[in-house]
Parts: structure tokens; sequence; C-alpha cells
């Protein structure tokens, strides 16, 4: 039995990966994205971090015409911390450049072999990194945005309360120490609590087979992310569930960013941006919250669709209020 659990859990993420490379392929085939590559300089595989291999690379897509420094956006792709990269989500970089943002899109190690803090040790270590030599390629830190979807928009989080709550927890302390603080974040349909996915099935009733399917998949991304404990909150990885950090009495030490999220009406992950926007409420935090009905998780990826060409149109309209790029 636990040989079967464990070959089914394998076929799910290869499922995804595979689904996530082939929306990244064909994504580079819009007309936006290629107009936006011939219109960029790229510069692949920057090390950032010590780490071997290809987790702690990234990639920076420079726009050609430059105004002024250029704001900086900084992609986390999702992928539950167990798969996808920064070349699935490279698509999703490129439409970024393409309105006049000077983007780093970064890899991380993944689960299972590395669990948590090891993706939120690698997002901050890229973090410090872009923050020292943004600079370098016509970057204003000044306006620096992140954006990330799922686990993407969990480290997203995560990262941007790395940067404004001092706290103990040791794989945070080089995006405190920056003294940086982002000037905006987009949490795009993300998982702001990994422990306790249990929670998610107590929330919904009448559940469908494709429910119980992205049921499951939420329950092996908090077991490959958090391992046998994934079940409890605990206080020393409290940067796995930034939901519950930010909706704590703890009160930040620095002002946060202006905060935009989104999410599908049909996503399994509705509630987390639901809780995410009344503690956004409850504490005055400048935000932008969108539902769209009718859609699933990350449909925002789904190029073809109305729905997730207005999402990136309301993303747009949120990044030129905080972050404005001069583009035209």
């Amino acid at each position: 039995m636990i040989l079967y659990d464990f070959n089914i859990k394998k076929m799910r993420r290869y499922a995804f990966e595979q689904i996530f490379a082939s929306l990244g392929w064909v994504s580079d085939y819009q007309p936006a994205i290629r107009q936006a590559r011939s219109n960029c300089l790229i510069y692949e595989n920057i090390p950032y971090g010590p780490v071997e291999g290809r987790a702690n690379l990234l990639d920076i897509y420079r726009p050609k015409k430059q105004y002024d420094l250029m704001p900086i956006l900084i992609c986390i792709h999702g992928g539950g911390f167990t798969t996808c990269s920064k070349e699935t989500h490279r698509a999703v970089a490129l439409g970024y450049a393409g309105r006049g943002y000077l983007v780093f899109n970064i890899n991380y190690r993944l689960a299972p072999k590395y669990r948590y803090p090891c993706a939120l040790e690698d997002v901050c270590r890229a973090y410090e990194w872009i923050v020292q030599n943004a600079h370098q390629y016509g970057g204003n830190i000044s306006k620096l945005a992140i954006a990330g979807e799922s686990a993407g928009g969990n480290l997203t989080l995560a990262l941007a309360l790395a940067c404004c709550y001092e706290t103990n927890i040791d794989a945070a302390q080089r995006a405190w120490n920056t003294g940086i603080t982002p000037k905006a974040i987009k949490v795009l349909c993300g998982l702001l609590q990994v422990s306790n996915p249990e929670r998610l099935k107590a929330e919904r009733s009448n559940i469908s087979f494709m429910e119980q399917f992205h049921l499951n998949v939420a329950k092996d991304v908090s077991i490959a992310y958090l391992g046998k404990n994934f079940r409890t909150f605990h206080e020393d990885r409290a940067l796995a569930d930034p939901l519950l950090l930010l909706s704590s009495d703890k009160m930040p030490d620095r002002q946060l960013p202006v905060i935009f999220a989104m999410v599908g009406e049909n996503d399994i992950l509705l509630s987390d941006t639901q809780r995410l926007e009344k503690t956004l409420i409850e504490k005055n935090i400048p935000h932008d919250v969108h539902y769209y009905p009718n859609e699933d998780h990350a449909f925002h990826l789904l190029f073809w669709k109305e729905q997730a060409r207005q999402a990136w149109r309301d993303g747009f309209r949120f990044l030129s209020k905080y972050c404005d790029s001069n583009y035209h």
C-alpha cells in the first residue's frame, strides 16, 4: 500500500509537470510573447547561490528600450513546491518584460528532496542577490514587485513577510537584512497555508471527482513540503503558512507592500484568497483582490481564455499604479 501511494503521488507530480511544460512551450508562440522576446536582452542561468545544479539559477529579461531606471519584477514559479522551473514559466516572465519591467525569473530547490525551509531560503537568497545587483541591469530598487502563483504565491507572500517582519527564522534573514521591502506583490491563486490540508475538504460539500483529485494533490503538496508533521502549524516554520503569520497579532516591523490577489471561484484554494482578503481589510492593508467566476486553479496561464486575459489586464493595471514602467 505504501509503495502504491508513493507511485500515485509520483504520477500526479509527473502529470502536472508535463502540463506546465506543455503550457510553457505553447505560450512561447503567442505573438505578444514572441514580440517581448525580440524586444529583450536575455541573460540565462546566472547563479545567485551556492547550490550545485540548476536550483540556484535565475534568468534576467531586460527590455532593450529603456527610458529610465526600470521597475523590477521577481517571478516565482508555482508547481506545488515539487515541480516546474523558470523554464516552464518563461512566458510569464516575458509577459512582464514586454510591459517594461526588468524581470528576474528564479529557480529554487524542490520538495520532497528539499523540504521547507529550502525553497524559502532560496527565494530569500535570490532576493538578496537581486537587491545587490539589479542596478547593473538598469533596475530601480524602489519599484520592486514580486509575483507568483500557487506555491509561488505562497513563496511570494512569505518573502514579503520575511522583508517586513523581524523573526528568528534563519532562512528569512537574508531578505530581512537587505533593508529593502517590495513596493507591491501579486499573489495568484495562492496556497497560503500549507499545513492542515484537510481544512480545504471541511470547507466544501458535495465534493466532485475533480475536486477530490485536487484535494489529494493539496495533501501530497503538504506532505512533500512539510514532511510527516504536515497537519499542524509550528512556530519554527511560520513562513510555510504566511497567511497565519499575517493574520496573527504580531505587527510588521516595516511597512507591508500593497497586495494584489486573484483566484478562480472554482479553485480548490479559493478560501485561502478569501481569508487573505479578510485579513487585509481587518488590518487596513492596501490591496486589490479579484475573483473570476467558473475558473479553476491557475486559469490565468490558459492565455486563450478571455478571463485569463482579463486577469492579466487587472494585474498590469495594479502594477502600473504602484510600479509605473512607462510602458506605452
